[in-house]
């Protein structure tokens, strides 16, 4: 799924949820920023996985959590 579509219209104290997955959209529009345009969540491990044109990455709960913190 896009990562710009699923924070369209959403502050950066809020959050949204991916499959039950709780994701702070602060953490995902500095990733959006980075160059990241997609995401995808995997179950079995909890881990959200996003890529761009010439970015790849895999994080979990806790990174994306730290991540949100930072601002």
């Amino acid at each position: 799924m896009k990562i710009a579509e699923l924070i369209s219209g959403k502050g950066g104290q809020d959050r949204v949820s991916i499959e039950g997955f709780s994701v702070p959209v602060a953490a995902l529009k500095k990733l959006l920023n980075e160059g990241y345009e997609n995401i995808l969540f995997y179950k079995e491990n909890k881990t959200l996985s996003l890529w761009g044109k010439t970015c790849t990455v895999c994080f979990s709960e806790d990174h994306l959590e730290k991540m949100a913190g930072s601002e």
